[in-house]
């Protein structure tokens, strides 16, 4: 009787740690703390920064880490390059990256047409949960991917966007890496590219809120950044928070950014001018092309934003305020611009850092259309502000330099028909991570077709 109870004893403890064995490998693809204290043997993609050069994309290459099936430390290369306006693509015509997977909308891809607040449409915002699952199922990639970002087209954006959307949707920063230089610095390198299509074995991978968290934290949406603006003007920035935007003018140019309608062509938001707080963050003076300064460089940077009119001010952050900040905040016109400031520092400056590095996806081209109806220009005409008079949403008092674009002579938008009956609270009117926390993954079975449920996590 003692020895079958002891065999059925070393049987429970034998499930028990395969038990605890599936747990630890689950947590580790869920790229957690088991990707940060790994042994050596295990992986291999470790950087200091989210960039990395050709040499080492060629050594995972050649290690067998580039679209290899299974195991803990694979990497899947996406080439997020625009089709040419006659439909052609650097990808075919020239050659890609061996084993990249064409991305083939350029930072595009990475957009949507969204509501958030007041708004039922409003344009150029973090993609959905669907549209990330179809492209990481698509190009193989897993729990255990490391993802690489280059491109053909010698523009940042298609490396940046697409790394602030992958860090929006739960994938950690030591997961993304950027090619430094992308496909040119490939070939000046000495490696060859190809013209040899990529076929890679479909993940059943996905990005749902039960495995996955949406990183709501590194967004900012547009409830949470007129609470910010507010917390900056009403305590004095006791939060250190500083709002990097990287379309005001630098001295001694001056002049005030016209926003462009991001939907309606050919139209412009009712106001510009400068946020309260913010300070004018020069992505030229980081950026040549797809190559970065380093982090030392791009915090010399940091202190040298300015606040003001961007023509006569020379007030800058400053080495103290740079060094004491909690938070940074990167806005623009819509998101693009923004999602390089956000690469910039949390890829490369901050990477390991407490600071706080955010995103705020909607910038002036949703800000700026927050006018209530009752607005007059300077010239005495109704402005073309939208929202209801008295309106939570209207950020006209949280601007530095007001201007009415009609006094411009500007076409002003209207928006009206995007503009619901009835505001939302702030409360409720966060609308797109809320859904998005919501997404659940449609994930590849076996065969080929699709089923709902959990895809994995990141």
């Amino acid at each position: 009787m003692s020895e079958k109870m002891m065999k059925k004893s070393k049987g429970l403890i034998a499930v028990l740690l395969g038990t605890v064995m599936i747990a630890a490998l689950t947590i580790w693809g869920c790229g957690t703390s088991s990707y940060d204290n790994p042994s050596d043997q295990v992986v291999t993609t470790k950087t200091a920064t989210a960039l990395i050069t050709a040499a080492d994309l060629k050594g995972w290459m050649d290690a067998g880490l580039v679209n290899r099936a299974g195991g803990y430390d694979r990497v899947v290369i996406l080439d997020v390059t625009a089709n040419a306006t006659d439909g052609t693509n650097k990808y075919n015509s020239v050659g890609h990256i061996p084993g990249a997977y064409l991305v083939s909308g350029g930072n595009g891809y990475f957009q949507a047409t969204r509501a958030e607040g007041p708004l039922s449409v409003t344009g150029s915002m973090v993609c959905t949960g669907d549209v990330m699952d179809t492209l990481i199922q698509n190009a193989g990639i897993d729990a255990n991917t490391t993802i690489v970002l280059t491109t053909s087209s010698g523009s940042a954006l298609d490396l940046t966007r697409p790394y602030a959307t992958f860090r929006y949707w739960g994938f950690p920063k030591n997961r993304i890496k950027v090619l430094q230089g992308s496909n040119p610095a490939w070939t000046a390198a000495g490696y060859a590219l190809t013209s040899q299509p990529t076929v890679v074995q479909k993940s059943t991978y996905g990005v749902s809120q039960g495995q996955c968290n949406v990183n709501a934290d590194m967004r900012v949406s547009l409830s949470e950044m007129i609470a910010t603006v507010k917390g900056i003007v009403d305590t004095n920035n006791a939060g250190k928070v500083y709002i990097l935007d990287t379309v005001r003018p630098a001295p001694p140019t001056g002049g005030i950014f016209k926003t462009g309608d991001l939907i309606t062509s050919g139209t412009y938001t009712p106001f510009d001018g400068f946020v309260k707080g913010s300070y004018g963050f020069i992505l030229s003076n980081m950026i040549t092309g797809t190559t970065f300064k380093t982090a030392e460089e791009i915090k010399t940077f940091v202190s040298g934003a300015f606040y003001g009119d961007g023509a006569t001010s020379t007030t800058t952050i400053g080495d103290a305020n740079r060094d004491a900040a909690k938070t940074f905040v990167a806005m623009c016109r819509a998101g693009n611009n923004a999602s390089q400031a956000y690469f910039v520092l949390d890829g490369i400056a901050y990477y390991n850092s407490s600071v706080d590095v955010k995103w705020y996806d909607g910038s002036l081209g949703q800000w700026n259309l927050m006018a209530s109806k009752d607005h007059l220009a300077v010239n005495g005409a109704n402005a073309g502000g939208q929202l209801a008079v008295g309106s939570i949403w209207d950020t006209t008092s949280l601007m530095d330099s007001l201007t009415w674009n009609l006094d411009r002579s500007l076409t002003i938008v209207n928006y009206a028909s995007r503009v619901y009956g009835v505001e939302p609270s702030f409360a409720e009117g966060n609308q797109i991570e809320t859904a998005d926390k919501a997404y659940r993954s449609v994930v590849v079975s076996p065969s080929g077709g699709a089923a709902a449920g959990g895809g994995g996590g990141c």
